[in-house]
């Protein structure tokens, strides 16, 4: 019984330090993450999610907008950059496409990328 007792208290004493080390002594910082803060590689991701829901919503003005979040300026300029990486590294027609089309829509295009505008025609 004594050692039941001895466990309970324990594993109690156990929680509660766990508790105010977490909440009291060092408790976490909360920071406002938006996409201008993301990495290089999360960034060129976000901009092709930004094509893929641009293709499923048809809103170039919601797409342009989740770009200018970037806070690059020109905001197209992480669009032509995702786009022409993808385009240099070789992905597929199917993974170039909306981004393209993205693009196409808001009136950016470079020379890189008319060869996939006029194969989606």
């Amino acid at each position: 019984m004594k050692q039941l007792l001895a466990l309970l208290v324990g594993m109690a004493l156990g929680v509660g330090l766990a508790f105010l080390i977490g909440w009291v002594l060092v408790p976490i910082e909360h920071q406002a993450v938006t996409p201008a803060s993301l990495r290089a590689d999360y960034r060129r991701e976000y901009v092709r999610l930004v094509a893929l829901a641009y293709q499923v919503e048809g809103a170039p003005d919601r797409a342009q907008a989740r770009l200018e979040a970037l806070g690059v300026e020109p905001w197209s300029a992480p669009l032509v950059q995702a786009t022409e990486q993808a385009i240099e590294t070789g992905r597929s027609p199917t993974y170039l496409a909306p981004m393209v089309q993205l693009a196409a829509a808001l009136g950016v295009d470079t020379p890189a990328m008319k060869p996939y505008l006029t194969a989606g025609e």
